[in-house]
């Protein structure tokens, strides 16, 4: 794994930066188009994947600049989180893995986040294809969130690797990604999770499963828990299953 840090945000500027408009700006927006129309036989998949990654992309923008990073850094990092789920678009990546019909299993669900893998490949076969990019911070950000989105605090992402390791736009793009991922509708689920279902999900309450146990560092998740309430006008804690005070003991378990 490359050096990565949060520094890499501010070194460039993604609308403008020179190398990035001659080697990068028409890929991606070939790649773009591509994703829209992708699968377009199931539904309405591409458009349904590029949406996901819209929100993704600002929600991130938005919760980095809440913790305090610049303009730049947020708008950088939005550039690069809206290609993370490039690899649901490898040939060898099946998208009917997300139609289906049970709960996944668990080896069900680690095929659905070989797409991980495979986005950061298609992105190394890009930049070996054209060497200008290579070193580029923007490129190692890009990487960062396309392998690194399902990582765990407890390593038992598809990567294994601990995610407090990772910079912490790599954790936030953890974060807005599993939040958003809950709210879709998928065919298993009785009815659509609310914004506090998914939020209360994350900090591992109401779920007997606790899936998202040991995913998220307690203090950044306390911080995004926080900005959502204030944005969406909701209160997550409560007093059911322990609140917010719950949350915070199975923390200092961990």
């Amino acid at each position: 794994m490359p050096l990565i840090s949060d520094t890499l945000l501010d070194q460039y500027d993604y609308s403008t930066d020179p190398v990035l408009k001659k080697h990068l700006h028409a890929w991606d927006r070939v790649y773009i188009g591509a994703m829209m129309s992708y699968a377009s036989g199931i539904g309405t998949f591409g458009r349904q994947m590029m949406a996901h990654q819209n929100r993704v992309a600002h929600d991130g923008a938005r919760f980095l600049k809440h913790l305090g990073f610049s303009d730049r850094a947020a708008y950088n990092f939005r550039a690069a989180m809206l290609f993370h789920d490039i690899g649901k678009t490898h040939p060898t990546y099946n998208p009917m893995i997300w139609m289906l019909y049970e709960r996944p299993s668990p080896g069900e669900k680690d095929i659905q986040k070989r797409h991980a893998s495979l986005g950061a490949g298609m992105l190394q076969t890009m930049t070996e294809r054209n060497p200008a990019l290579k070193n580029h911070p923007h490129i190692q950000v890009r990487h960062a969130v396309t392998l690194y989105h399902h990582e765990r605090i407890d390593g038992h992402g598809p990567e294994q690797f601990m995610a407090d390791r990772l910079p912490t736009f790599a954790q936030v793009a953890c974060i807005v990604d599993a939040y958003d991922g809950d709210l879709i509708p998928r065919p298993h689920q009785e009815r659509q999770r609310t914004p506090r279902d998914v939020l209360r999900r994350m900090m591992a309450l109401d779920d007997p499963a606790k899936k998202y146990a040991g995913a998220f560092s307690g203090k950044l998740l306390q911080k995004y828990v926080k900005m959502k309430e204030e944005q969406l006008q909701i209160s997550v804690a409560g007093t059911q299953s322990g609140g917010l005070l719950g949350f915070l003991r199975l923390e200092k378990d961990r």
